[in-house]
């Protein structure tokens, strides 16, 4: 009889959201840096409570089934991601933050100015919602193949082995040919 698989919603939802948010914060998402360790870690996360909720199913989990899982998971953190991110961008916007930052490449480059598409992607302007589709787009392709990857890492660690059979396997009935000390065949 085979077992129907237990939904991997839960389990994606949480590592999504935890993916999305630590991402998305300043110096947190810093850490995606070496190798998009937050991203991996949200798949990561994902396998683990599947496999922790269901130990039932933990023998029969495929690292497909765990790809699976860290592209569910990839594309909640994406949303997420880019959910957090932009009101954060927003408001430091609005308060300066980045207008500071444009403020002084523009002293160092003296005479040159800064060309005006890209004080309306600081400033939020005309290209701000291109800048958001972009944004999401790469956010989401990027959570998907790295939590993906982090997904099927998860099984590979927390995936326990099928039970052992505690029988013997079956042998041919014939015995093996007799060898003597020296391992020549005969006496």
């Amino acid at each position: 009889m085979i077992q129907e698989k237990p939904s991997m919603i839960q389990p994606a939802l949480v590592g999504g959201v935890l993916l999305g948010i630590t991402s998305a914060f300043p110096i947190l998402e810093w850490f995606n840096c070496a190798c998009c360790i937050l991203v991996i870690g949200g798949g990561l996360l994902a396998s683990y409570l599947y496999l922790r909720d269901y130990p039932t199913n933990v023998a029969s989990m495929t690292y497909g089934d765990g790809g699976l899982l860290g592209l569910l998971t990839g594309l909640i953190g994406g949303l997420v991601w880019t959910a957090v991110e932009v009101p954060l961008t927003y408001f430091k916007t609005r308060f300066g933050m980045d207008l500071q930052e444009l403020t002084k490449l523009e002293d160092l480059l003296g005479d040159y100015r800064v060309p005006p598409f890209v004080e309306d992607i600081a400033t939020g302007g005309a290209l701000g919602l291109g800048v958001l589709f972009v944004t999401l787009f790469v956010q989401l392709v990027i959570s998907m193949v790295f939590a993906s990857i982090g997904g099927v890492i998860g099984v590979a660690l927390f995936r326990s082995k099928a039970p052992v059979d505690p029988q013997p396997p079956a042998t041919s009935g014939t015995p093996p040919p007799f060898t003597g000390g020296d391992g020549n065949l005969g006496p």
